[in-house]
């Protein structure tokens, strides 16, 4: 069974009580009841009492009475179990003989299912290794049922202190424990807040610097070709350029001619057998003008298929290779095509892509003012091409030059 004892159930006569425990009850007396409900008085500490016998039970509702939260009583093992896991409890008191079962037993099975429920054991303890089972099972204290009242009531006190003190520390445990997830949720949000604002300061700084560098690229190519304003001139310091900043590789400079075609303005010869580059060039200066001219930026194709899609059967001079090419614009007319290409085995990197694109659009600039310097004094409808504005057209000419690889520039002719 399991009771409640009501101080609204007390009656008078409590003197058969105190003379069988030797001692007086002070919040009054009980009748054969068991059941009693405490007022949220005294010490917050629920109290749980197992005991078969009423005379026990009610002796202890007795020495609790006004000292602690509640107490529920119970008469056996399996009712103390079903109400622990229903409800909240802080101190069991239980007595060592119960009718199945033996009281340190059932201590044990309770602290280890609630290791903070704090436990005291009633009734006599024959031998030490009782007392060390007892204490092992989580009893704090072992209490002989001959022992005086007042002494009784004393350590059930502290006793019920002690829960109380094991609940206040468990509560605040929980609210360190929840203080403490929300400070580690909102320390994952600063820190991820942190590490995206890294990244981005990151990848600011690497654009801020690829800017800086792509000003400073610009600034010194400017220089070198507003200070060429002969074309054959303004293609070797193009191509020198070019090749000190990507790297040796094959270069070629395809120009407008006046009949509407395409001719090799210069090139650089890195890897290609002399005796076939310029009727290589020759047939690649019908292909890859014609494939690019009317894009903008650069166009980077690597391997047969690519090629072969762009430059059709040309492609088998370049097959193995891997190419880049840029259309030199001057608002929306194509002055020059720039193509660089070399083994497959050593690609171009996305730095040269950008690279080209860059050299790409300052050498149209500059060309556009070499042919307006040749040109001013005619309308721009009437101005030629590569023959009419400093490049000498006479088949056989041949500005050849060491490019510091071994290899030749040439082809200065329309």
């Amino acid at each position: 069974m399991n009771h409640r004892d009501t101080p609204s159930e007390q009656p008078r006569g409590n003197e058969a009580f105190s003379d069988q425990y030797g001692g007086s009850v002070e919040h009054g007396s009980f009748d054969g009841s068991d059941s009693m409900m405490l007022e949220p008085v005294g010490l917050r500490a629920r109290v749980l009492a197992v005991s078969p016998r009423r005379s026990v039970r009610r002796r202890i509702a007795s020495m609790l009475h006004g000292r602690v939260e509640s107490i529920e009583f119970v008469e056996s093992a399996s009712e103390a179990l079903e109400n622990i896991n229903t409800s909240g409890t802080d101190l069991v008191i239980i007595e060592r003989a119960l009718a199945s079962g033996d009281g340190i037993e059932l201590l044990e099975t309770i602290t280890h299912h609630h290791p903070m429920i704090v436990g005291v054991v009633l009734g006599a303890i024959h031998s030490t290794d009782d007392a060390v089972r007892a204490m092992r099972a989580g009893a704090c204290d072992l209490i002989q049922m001959s022992s005086k009242e007042a002494d009784t009531v004393r350590r059930l006190v502290g006793a019920a202190e002690r829960a109380e003190r094991v609940r206040r520390r468990d509560a605040r445990v929980d609210r360190l424990k929840k203080l403490c997830s929300k400070l580690n949720n909102a320390r994952e949000e600063v820190t991820g807040q942190i590490g995206g604002l890294c990244t981005d300061l990151t990848d600011a700084y690497k654009d801020l610097s690829q800017q800086f560098g792509d000003v400073k690229i610009k600034s010194e190519l400017e220089t070198l070709l507003r200070q060429e304003l002969d074309i054959e001139s303004l293609l070797r310091t193009l191509l020198e350029f070019t090749l000190s900043k990507i790297g040796p590789t094959n270069a070629a400079i395809f120009m407008p001619t006046s009949g509407g075609d395409y001719s090799v303005g210069a090139y650089v010869n890195y890897d290609i057998a002399k005796e076939t580059a310029e009727v290589m060039l020759d047939q690649l200066a019908d292909a890859i003008p014609e494939s690019v001219e009317h894009l903008e930026g650069v166009r980077a194709m690597s391997g047969r298929v690519e090629l072969t899609e762009m430059l059709g059967t040309s492609a088998y001079w370049v097959e193995d290779s891997t190419m880049l090419t840029i259309s030199c614009r001057e608002e929306d007319e194509c002055l020059a095509v720039l193509a660089l290409f070399r083994d497959r085995s050593r690609s171009f990197s996305e730095e040269d892509v950008r690279m080209l694109g860059i050299i790409g659009s300052l050498f149209g600039d500059q060309l556009a003012r070499v042919i307006q310097t040749h040109h001013r004094h005619l309308p721009r409808d009437q101005w030629g091409l590569s023959g009419d504005y400093g490049v000498d057209d006479e088949p056989g000419d041949d500005y050849g030059f060491d490019d510091g690889y071994g290899d030749d520039y040439g082809g200065f002719a329309a």
